[in-house]
């Protein structure tokens, strides 16, 4: 709302001033790394998973353990010295599985965040290559202001440069329209 009332305030003070608009996110959708990123992600994803899958299947046989000296316990034909040994032995694997429970969830939001951190970096690697096509566009075509038109209430389709700026990252502006008629199935 902000960069609309900035936006008509510029256009008041300055009826020479050239405007345009971009869709950012049809530039980041388009992007040509998005969907090698979206992959890295995926696989990163994917390997995370299988870490704590591995760490998962530990603990449950740690589980196992317990639940086989835990029937042993019940077992009426053990002597007072072996029903001793079997509790401590008990007692350390509810430690151990407690144990791989804590280091369980620790690992996923370990995980989870480090593929937050990755998510981040690599959209703010494409919104910064994608910035840097939009400001050179403008200063070669004498834009004084390009705003994106996703943060307005209304632009009117004759100031979009967004085909334009596609182009200036090497992707087909057909590719956007190819992908808004799937969008609208």
């Amino acid at each position: 709302i902000l960069m609309g009332i900035a936006l008509a305030a510029a256009v008041c003070a300055s009826a020479d001033m050239k405007i345009g608009t971009v869709n950012m996110v049809d530039l980041v959708r388009l992007h040509p790394n998005h969907e090698s990123n979206k992959a890295l992600v995926k696989s990163t994803d994917k390997d995370y998973k299988a870490k704590l899958d591995r760490q998962q299947e530990s603990a449950k046989a740690i589980a196992d353990e317990g639940k086989k000296v835990q029937a042993d316990l019940m077992n009426p034909m053990l002597s007072a010295s072996a029903k001793t040994e079997a509790q401590k032995k008990l007692e350390d694997v509810q430690r151990r599985f407690l144990a791989a429970q804590q280091e369980l969830r620790s690992s996923a939001q370990h995980f989870q965040g480090e593929l937050t951190d990755l998510e981040t970096r690599l959209l703010k690697l494409e919104t910064e290559d994608i910035r840097a096509k939009i400001n050179a566009y403008a200063k070669d075509n004498g834009y004084d202001l390009i705003a994106d038109s996703t943060m307005l209430a209304f632009a009117s389709e004759k100031l979009d440069v967004t085909a334009a700026t596609l182009k200036a990252m090497t992707v087909d502006p057909a590719k956007r329209h190819a992908q808004q008629a799937d969008a609208a199935k």
